[in-house]
């Protein structure tokens, strides 16, 4: 599967699971995880019911490892699509001490930090135990 330039630019690819790519916004100041399906559609409503079905699925097994792994205390799981068309769902772990707590992380997340190679590792290893997460992303 192709993914968009600016998803790749701003996110680390860490594996795929069944029809979609699964990866980590560069910026570890918040736990933030983007689900890409392999998909023409680009709006929720677009998608058959079958899509339907199985993105929902991923979404929501996604949405528990994520809560799981970052001990998080909110999740807020969005489309937005606005910059980027491709669909892509974001599953952000939130927590009340986080940089932008309330507010959305969009246009409020100010601070920057970069993830270590080992918590890229661990991650990835929870997520293939979880998901059945495998190496790969883009083609």
């Amino acid at each position: 599967m192709t993914i968009d330039d600016t998803l790749l630019r701003d996110c680390h690819v860490l594996g795929r699971i069944d029809h979609a790519a699964v990866l980590l916004n560069r910026n570890a100041a918040v736990g933030w995880l983007i689900l890409v399906p392999e998909t023409a559609a680009v709006d929720w409503h677009a998608l058959d019911d079958a899509e339907h079905a199985r993105i929902s699925g991923q979404i929501r097994a996604l949405s528990a490892a994520v809560m799981a792994h970052f001990r998080a205390d909110k999740l807020n799981v969005a489309t937005l699509g606005n910059e980027v068309r491709q669909m892509h769902i974001h599953v952000i772990a939130r927590h009340q001490d986080d940089p932008c707590w309330p507010k959305p992380v969009w246009g409020h997340l100010t601070t920057h930090r970069d993830y270590a190679g080992t918590e890229i590792s661990a991650l990835r290893a929870k997520l293939a135990d979880r998901l059945g997460l495998i190496e790969g992303g883009q083609t």
